[in-house]
């Protein structure tokens, strides 16, 4: 698939970060490449929610005890965590986890280190084994920093991330993010501002986050707000999020409105 044909087919797909092809318009099996693309934002900062968001200490003793209580991983009991019991690591051993929007199962472990930067912030380091998505192989890293402010339930997280999965047709997608992400751990909200670039086979897409919020009440992702850049070829297409199941899309072929899948 060149990368022409993907541009001009982002302004529906560009939606479907973790969402069904059908309900951006597209028929299942058409343009796989840019919702494996487009789906790894969400993928990934879906994982790095799930580990940063209990954290409510830069202590990293408190930090790996906060993330070893954490029950938020759904459906429930479908993840067990078990800390060293002398260092501030913990491993999370996932079984048919649900990810973003309901439409990802993962499965495999991930080891949590957590350690005292110089500067007072904790730092959370994360690697995955024998991880699955889907049922194909997925592997996930990650490097943040996160600031705790006192008397809150907000943490910022900087860092970057790694994603990698084998898509259902056998594609290589590789997702790397450099995010500066807000969490406030009593709404559950996360929301992200920053750059990342995916590539998906031979398509390469640079997408630029600008206060794109994501809710997760009882495990589900709402609809989002805020909006992304993406940008292949050097062709851009922007998508407007207002907390609706309607999202606006501006692009080389004008304006349109397409619809998601979310908050379900």
């Amino acid at each position: 698939m060149t990368q022409k044909f993907f541009v001009r087919s982002l302004s529906v797909f560009a939606l479907c970060a973790g969402l069904s092809l059908t309900a951006c318009g597209g028929a299942a099996g058409q343009d796989d490449d840019q919702e494996d693309a487009n789906a790894s934002m969400a993928q990934s900062s879906a994982v790095e929610y799930m580990i940063t968001n209990p954290i409510n200490s830069a202590d990293p003793a408190t930090a790996a005890t906060n993330l070893q209580a954490a029950t938020q991983w759904w459906p429930a009991g479908c993840v067990t965590r078990q800390k060293d019991p002398t260092n501030p690591i913990v491993t999370l051993t996932l079984n048919n986890c649900t990810g973003p929007f309901g439409l990802m199962k993962w499965s495999g472990t991930v080891t949590v280190t957590f350690q005292k930067n110089a500067d007072g912030t904790l730092k959370a380091s994360a690697v995955s084994k024998d991880m699955t998505a889907n049922g194909n192989p997925a592997t996930f890293t990650m490097e943040r920093n996160i600031t705790i402010t006192p008397g809150t339930t907000t943490r910022d997280v900087k860092g970057t991330t790694t994603w990698s999965r084998v898509s259902a047709r056998g594609v290589q997608v590789n997702h790397t993010s450099a995010w500066a992400a807000t969490i406030d751990s009593s709404t559950r909200c996360r929301t992200v501002n920053g750059a990342g670039t995916t590539t998906a086979g031979a398509v390469t897409v640079a997408t630029t986050a600008k206060d794109y919020k994501v809710c997760r009440p009882a495990g589900i992702d709402q609809c989002p707000t805020g909006t992304l850049t993406h940008t292949a070829a050097g062709n851009t297409v922007t998508i407007s999020f207002d907390g609706s199941n309607m999202a606006t899309v501006t692009g080389p072929r004008g304006t349109r409105q397409v619809g998601l899948v979310c908050g379900q």
